[in-house]
């Protein structure tokens, strides 16, 4: 797969990500930021597990929208 990325186990590798849209003061008096962390795990040969959660600040460009929060676990199975 890709060498030196074993985080913890043999071909696991982990990721933080931060990023915003394009800011337009028309749309909001907010600027949304983005985050996101996952950790992409191989069981086996054929299956890898990639829990993730994502954080959205400032959604739809708005400060008085609630910071969204969500989690997803992916499943990846390779033939």
């Amino acid at each position: 797969m890709f060498p030196g990325l074993d985080l913890f186990a043999r071909g696991a590798l982990a990721g933080i990500a931060a990023g915003q849209p394009f800011i337009a003061t028309e749309v909001g008096n907010g600027t949304q930021t983005n985050y996101e962390v996952f950790y992409n795990f191989p069981v086996n040969d054929n299956l890898r597990i990639t829990p993730l959660v994502q954080v959205v600040v400032d959604p739809g460009n708005q400060q008085d929208n609630d910071t969204i929060v969500t989690g997803t676990l992916r499943l990846v199975f390779d033939f």
